[in-house]
């Protein structure tokens, strides 16, 4: 008779390193002893998402571990994995557990195990958090609530798999250049957290990302978007969902001011026929033009379609000063990529990139939800906030919550909360941000070879 059973009830824990029940619940109810990092982003999303099955085995390197270190990696820009390993090797030291070796092995593996659902899942429960605590005090447009849409793009590292899935942007040689992926996102404009995103290789057009993020807008909003986004079939697209739009007129196009009909044209490769068959034959537009007369700004004058056709209910200075706050998304992934520093994701591999941008996504909305919860309790303006500043914040106040009481960490929440209020920026309305960079770089030779067969001239070896 085969013996299915393999060891004694009450005893698979100890022979095969399993978690009891009890243990499992003992760690779901000690959740916050991760640090004050873990206690801080923990209130947004629920710890049970962390936690694996109670048969699941007790690692070093647990989910909650992994989670909590890689977040600590994405809040600082250029750390490494030793520095995550060296988080772990202090919270183990601290509460007089077993410290992992120096090797960051172990920490890689457990990361590649970390579930992309899981990410997802408190992705998604941060944004939930900060929906219902912001539920109608984000309507920018005659009650309205705005969403604004926009692309950038990110490097990484020249590795076989990543070029085999993004490859090389423009006409860079194999081993001299680096993989670039196309990114679109779509962010609320009131609070600035990260709804959607999409991202596919250097040659994916943006309003074809922008199509991904269609079911992420709902009936009755707005989208605000630049001339990029500025497509017949993607205006179509949002308006068969109740969506108006509030765009830049395309340069190609030259509508006179007033209402304009769009007819369909011939539909192109990248809409298939049933899609492409939806969409009305004729789609109404309004056209307003407005001038520009602030000092440092280089356009003068401003071309804008929208679906909304109402003159009273939306003014065409009402549409005017919304496209000028257009630029705040421009800071909303300046924020991104300098802070924590999406420019440039880290990961060697495909799945490891996707698996950190969407905890560079976790990051920002985190921080978001931290400025908004600051605005709302101490009645600060939200837009006067500074990003970098509460990331600055959240990394000194974060070490001080993880060794005393639930009482002492609520205290201490209060005044991390009271002091990102108190540190507003200066109000600067039409403040002049050119893209341009002031400090020089430093005067290399380019690498035009790979390294093995690059040669430094003599010129610059002499210098």
């Amino acid at each position: 008779m085969a013996i299915k059973q393999l060891y004694l009830n009450g005893f698979s824990h100890h022979l095969c390193g399993s978690t009891p029940r009890r243990e499992a619940s003992r760690l779901t109810a000690c959740a916050e002893d991760l640090g004050g990092l873990s206690r801080l982003a923990g209130r947004f999303f629920p710890a049970s998402l962390l936690f694996g099955t109670p048969k699941s085995r007790n690692r070093c390197f647990s989910t909650l571990v992994v989670f909590r270190a890689f977040l600590s990696l994405v809040l600082t820009r250029n750390a490494s994995c030793r520095a995550a390993v060296a988080s772990v090797q202090a919270w183990c030291a601290a509460r007089g557990r077993t410290v992992p070796g120096e090797s960051t092995s172990a920490y890689c593996q457990a990361r590649l195990r970390l579930p992309l659902e899981t990410v997802r899942s408190i992705f998604s429960a941060i944004n939930a958090w900060i929906e219902r605590r912001n539920e109608g005090a984000s309507a920018l447009l005659n009650g309205r609530r705005v969403r604004v849409v926009d692309g950038t793009g990110a490097s990484m590292p020249d590795t076989p798999d990543n070029r085999k899935k993004w490859p090389l942007a423009g006409n860079q040689k194999t081993g001299c250049g680096f993989p670039v992926i196309q990114f679109a996102g779509l962010f609320c404009l009131h609070t600035g957290r990260l709804i959607k995103f999409a991202f596919e290789g250097w040659k994916q057009r943006e309003v074809m990302l922008a199509r991904q993020l269609a079911g992420w807008v709902h009936q009755g909003e707005v989208l605000l978007a630049d001339r990029g986004f500025c497509s017949r079939g993607l205006i179509a697209l949002f308006r068969r969902k109740g969506v108006d739009v509030v765009m830049r007129l395309h340069h190609l196009r030259k509508d006179r001011p007033g209402m304009s009909v769009w007819k369909k044209p011939q539909r192109t490769g990248a809409w298939g026929k049933c899609l492409w068959r939806e969409p009305p034959r004729e789609l109404r537009m309004r056209i307003v033009i407005f001038a520009v007369n602030v000092r440092g700004f280089r356009t003068r004058r401003i071309t804008l379609c929208t679906t909304l056709p109402d003159t009273k209910a939306c003014p065409d200075e009402a549409l005017a000063a919304l496209y000028l706050r257009r630029w705040r998304i421009e800071l909303f992934f300046r924020d991104i990529k300098v802070s924590p520093g999406l420019d440039v994701v880290r990961c060697q591999t495909p799945a490891m990139l996707e698996k950190e941008i969407w905890m560079q996504a976790i990051a920002c909305n985190m921080v978001r939800a931290l400025m908004l919860e600051a605005a709302m309790t101490h009645g600060a303006s939200l837009e006067r906030l500074s990003f970098k500043g509460v990331v600055d914040k959240l990394r000194a106040w974060a070490g001080w919550m993880n060794a005393r009481s639930p009482a002492w960490c609520k205290k201490q929440l209060r005044e991390l909360l009271r002091a990102i209020a108190s540190d507003q920026m200066p109000l600067r309305p039409h403040r002049s941000e050119p893209r341009a960079v002031k400090r020089r770089p430093k005067s290399y030779q380019l690498l035009t070879r790979p390294r093995h067969e690059m040669v430094v001239s003599r010129s610059r070896r002499d210098k």
